[in-house]
């Protein structure tokens, strides 16, 4: 029996244009010679709405295209993922079975996650009752949606017991096929040195897959098919992983971020499941974050400062991918105290990715600031006030170009966004500058360890300056400041957050934690910082809460997932 399997790139509000989608992928399904078609949890209106899906005419244009899409479906069953409301005022999560012009079967989502980035009982109603089979061939067929394949407590890698298990109960009930309707959203696992490995580590969300799927089918001697979706909403990045795993641990399955049709065979051989190198995943991840994030937006355009230090550069190749050179500008904002070096590597890098690029004297608005402290206060000096005027003032000079009419004009757009450069080890010390360096739509390095920053650069080959990777980081805010120097060396302050932050280890636990990273001088400089860190870490909340959103691509990233309560330091 051939099964396609559609990983699809759903809108968000848009259950029309993501009918027209599922309609199409199935008629090239069905013209494909598939026996069975089955679309990602949610399809119809996306995963996921949040509080849109209070709305009664969302749920009414829910209702209505997902009864079109009923209705056009032929011999060949058409298995897509809907909301349906329930009697409690909130939904179904479901999952129809849609053969010969109607709605013949209906499952619902039994196990509903409430952890990290997930709040489903805020919308959905969980069903208690057993899924029935689907007999269709020489099958009896089980259908079930996303997590509740990870229930299994001798596979899944949650946090939580749910005290169900409805892969089980379909096992039990006699399926000899199972399918599952997934909006799985990935990320990397927490950071380790490389070639370095830690017993309390998190594996990738492809790794956990990797031991779920195969795992499922091996246990219960039942072929499992999972579609997933693909794509990006605001932090969230899916990168589909489709396919079949077969009951003897091998898998059949397609390319991850790459919207498609999949074609996969129970009565087929499989291949031994191929692991995601991190590397090329952390690159189409930060890509599809950015180009689906913009075109979701209706934004299309963006400027940056550029620097001539590491995250700019990456930002800066990255941005150049996803939207093309025409639409990305790169500035210069040097002051009295930037190099020469900086505004020719960002030159230089502009030239090569063949971007726009502006420079713009930046020292002009800050030492109108520091005219306007030192008339109200004389006798003041130099300080710490001064380095975050400098970033403030760039800050405002890229905002001013957003609206800049010569700008749009040569961007070729009046939607003009400023990216955000920073990473996720200087935002979490709060190593940045409110209204300063901290401004702009989206930042897709806020999830990045400085080392994954490092990581990228190499990837990316010629696109970053191998001076820019080489030179030691520096804001340039006061003569011979470096970033190090400020904070700790990066090698250091990724160890710390890899375990404290993305790891969630106890902080009881973390001397020792670090022995599994470090040695040397290098550990006991780690060890010796480790109360100032965790201090900035729980100090700097409100900081980051004003930041943009980070595309998350490690297992706790800041945001929807970490709640932290600006006011319990």
């Amino acid at each position: 029996m051939k099964i396609a399997l559609l990983q699809l790139n759903a809108r968000l509000g848009d259950p029309e244009s993501n009918g027209r989608k599922v309609e199409a992928a199935y008629a090239e399904a069905v013209a494909g010679g598939a026996d069975l078609v089955l679309a990602p949890e949610l399809a119809i209106p996306g995963y996921l709405l949040e509080d849109r899906l209070w709305e009664p005419g969302m749920r009414r244009r829910i209702e209505a295209e997902s009864m079109r899409l009923a209705a056009l479906a032929g011999p060949v069953p058409l298995v897509f993922g809907t909301a349906h409301p329930a009697p409690s005022g909130r939904l179904w999560n479901e999952l129809w079975w849609c053969e010969r012009g109607a709605l013949r079967h209906c499952a619902r989502k039994r196990v509903l996650p409430s952890y990290d980035v997930f709040d489903e009982h805020r919308y959905f109603e969980p069903d208690p009752s057993h899924q029935p089979l689907v007999a269709f061939g020489n099958h009896r067929i089980g259908l079930s949606i996303c997590e509740d394949l990870w229930a299994d407590p001798s596979l899944g890698q949650v946090p939580v017991e749910y005290g169900v298990d409805p892969i089980a109960d379909l096992a039990a009930a006699g399926a000899t096929l199972i399918l599952n309707a997934s909006a799985s959203p990935s990320a990397l696992g927490s950071w380790l040195p490389e070639g370095r490995s830690a017993p309390w580590a998190i594996p990738s969300k492809d790794a956990q897959r990797r031991r779920l799927l195969p795992g499922l089918a091996q246990k219960y001697r039942i072929p499992i098919a999972y579609a997933s979706r693909v794509g990006a909403e605001s932090w969230l990045l899916f990168d589909g992983g489709s396919g079949l795993a077969l009951p003897d641990g091998r898998w059949q399955g397609g390319e991850v971020f790459r919207e498609g049709t999949f074609m996969v065979d129970p009565g087929a051989p499989g291949e031994a499941w191929r692991a995601k190198e991190e590397g090329p995943w952390l690159h189409k991840a930060l890509v599809t974050g950015l180009r689906d994030n913009l075109a979701k937006q209706g934004l299309q355009a963006l400027v940056l400062g550029l620097s001539g230090g590491i995250d700019s550069a990456v930002a800066a190749a990255l941005a150049v991918e996803a939207l093309g050179p025409d639409r990305v500008l790169g500035v210069a904002l040097p002051t009295r105290f930037s190099s020469e070096e900086s505004s020719a590597f960002a030159e230089q890098q502009a030239r090569h990715l063949g971007m726009g690029f502006l420079k713009l004297d930046a020292d002009a608005p800050f030492a109108g600031f520091g005219a306007a402290l030192a008339k109200a206060l004389p006798g003041r000096s130099f300080s710490l006030t001064d380095e975050n005027l400098q970033s403030r003032s760039r800050g405002s000079l890229l905002m001013a170009l957003t609206t800049e009419p010569e700008i749009q004009q040569r961007l070729g757009s009046e939607r003009v966004a400023v990216l955000n450069t920073g990473n996720k080890s200087e935002a979490a010390t709060g190593y940045f500058t409110l209204y300063g360096d901290g401004i702009g739509a989206f930042a897709p390095l806020g999830d990045c360890l400085k080392a994954r920053v490092y990581a990228l650069a190499r990837d990316l080959g010629p696109a970053v300056p191998r001076g820019v990777i080489d030179r030691p980081p520096t804001a340039e805010l006061r003569p011979g400041q470096t970033d190090e120097a400020s904070l700790l060396p990066y090698a250091q302050l990724d160890a710390i957050l890899g375990a404290a932050l993305e790891a969630q280890r106890p902080e009881e636990s973390l001397a020792d934690d670090l022995a599994l990273m470090l040695e040397g001088e290098a550990l006991a400089q780690a060890r010796a910082a480790l109360p100032r860190i965790l201090g900035l870490l729980r100090r700097t909340e409100f900081k980051r809460r004003q930041l943009p959103f980070a595309f998350k691509v490690s297992p706790k990233a800041f945001g929807a997932g970490r709640r932290i309560p600006l006011t319990a330091l």
